[in-house]
């Protein structure tokens, strides 16, 4: 039982430093970055398949499902718990083969594109002075659209574009190498991208390392 109050003191000595470790990190201010990442599309076959359905096409179709591709991120952080991003992701572009059956026998090729702006709050929670980890969830403007060649010219695909309004989530971290310049590993989910019927509507998750700067 003597144990206890010594316990109760060593636990809140570890609390007060981290409040002080978190104060020290509270700079409210302007940052941006730049992100490489690897984006991981969950549209398959079968979506592109009932895009060109639509267009009276049978076909049997195969795609890719990742691409490597690059983001910029500009935000405010009010304090050492809260800031709001605002971004572009290149969600990547991914090759398709689409042999046709009817109304003649074809082999259709092209990709499907993406790209999304978002705006997103993020909660953030200090490690220690230099790591960080955060969580967003955000709303998103992603547009996608599908290209279409035909090899033989026996089809006549039309390439469609959509765009509309999604969601993304998403959770990382930060580690300072200095004052203004931090890196960051992170992880995010698009939801919502494309219209299934004329594109096929898909998430597209993105891993990605990112470089920032505090102004």
């Amino acid at each position: 039982m003597k144990r206890l109050p010594r316990v109760a003191v060593f636990l809140s000595s570890l609390f007060i430093a981290g409040g002080a470790l978190a104060a020290q990190g509270d700079v409210a201010g302007w940052y941006g970055g730049v992100d490489l990442m690897r984006a991981y599309s969950g549209l398959n076959g079968a979506n592109v398949d009932q895009a060109f359905a639509n267009q009276g096409i049978t076909t049997a179709s195969t795609i890719d499902t990742s691409h490597t591709s690059l983001g910029l991120n500009l935000g405010y952080r009010f304090n050492q718990y809260w800031s709001l991003e605002a971004g572009y992701t290149d969600l990547g572009r991914y090759s398709y083969s689409a042999p046709a059956t009817a109304p003649a026998v074809d082999t259709i090729q092209g990709n499907f594109r993406a790209h999304a702006w978002y705006l997103a709050p993020e909660s953030l929670g200090m490690l220690t002075e230099r790591w960080a980890i955060f969580g967003k969830a955000g709303l998103t403007r992603a547009a996608a659209s599908l290209d279409a060649a035909s090899a033989s010219g026996a089809t006549s695909p039309s390439g469609q574009s959509a765009s509309n309004t999604g969601w993304l989530l998403g959770v990382g971290t930060t580690y300072d190498f200095s004052r203004n310049l931090f890196g960051k590993l992170e992880a995010d989910r698009y939801g919502r991208v494309g219209d299934p019927n004329s594109v096929g509507r898909t998430s597209i998750d993105t891993l990605s390392v990112g470089l920032g700067i505090r102004f």
